[in-house]
């Protein structure tokens, strides 16, 4: 299948709009006799040419824009979150980092440790030939920072959701 450029597709929807001719009407037309995808290509735009125009565009009320521009400066409700969605959020964080803090001090991650070999990985074996080093692993580590991770999303749920919509709201009774 031949490809259509560019130039030929600005061509055949300026001719679906009219607006080509002279000498790049008759080149357009020498294309199309010797074309079948540009036919095909012409078809298909006629088709889309044909829906478009058959609709029309509403246009909207007398009232749309002194409405809209009324709008501008107020908050609406939605833009918000909802505080009682981000303090169960922020619950459920607290309690799985309270549960995380609680299995760290009673020792449940310190056995959790030891060397992760890489050359027992048969991909790597396949493409790398020398000797890999081993990687060592602190599950305890880990954990901590997992929990450190937690915190800081727990942070950020309280801002957002919490602190930030207050204080807002706060600030916009104030001037009212």
């Amino acid at each position: 299948m031949e490809k259509i450029t560019t130039f030929q597709e600005d061509s055949l929807q300026d001719f679906l709009d009219g607006k080509l001719e002279g000498p790049a009407l008759q080149q357009l037309k020498h294309e199309l006799a010797s074309s079948p995808a540009l036919q095909h290509r012409l078809e298909e735009l006629r088709r889309l040419h044909q829906s478009l125009s058959k609709q029309s565009l509403q246009s909207p009320s007398s009232g749309f824009v002194a409405q809209v521009m009324k709008n501008l400066g107020q908050v609406s409700r939605s833009a918000y979150p909802s505080p009682r969605n981000g303090i169960m959020l922020l619950l459920g964080v607290m309690v799985a980092t309270g549960m995380l803090v609680i299995m760290i001090s009673a020792g449940v991650f310190d056995q959790i440790g030891g060397l992760i070999s890489l050359e027992q990985l048969s991909p790597v074996k396949k493409y790398i030939q020398p000797s890999l080093p081993s990687l060592p692993i602190n599950g305890k580590l880990i954990i901590q920072l997992l929990v450190g991770i937690n915190l800081i999303l727990a942070f950020i749920v309280l801002d957002r959701t919490v602190l930030r919509p207050f204080f807002q709201r706060r600030a916009g009774n104030q001037w009212t």
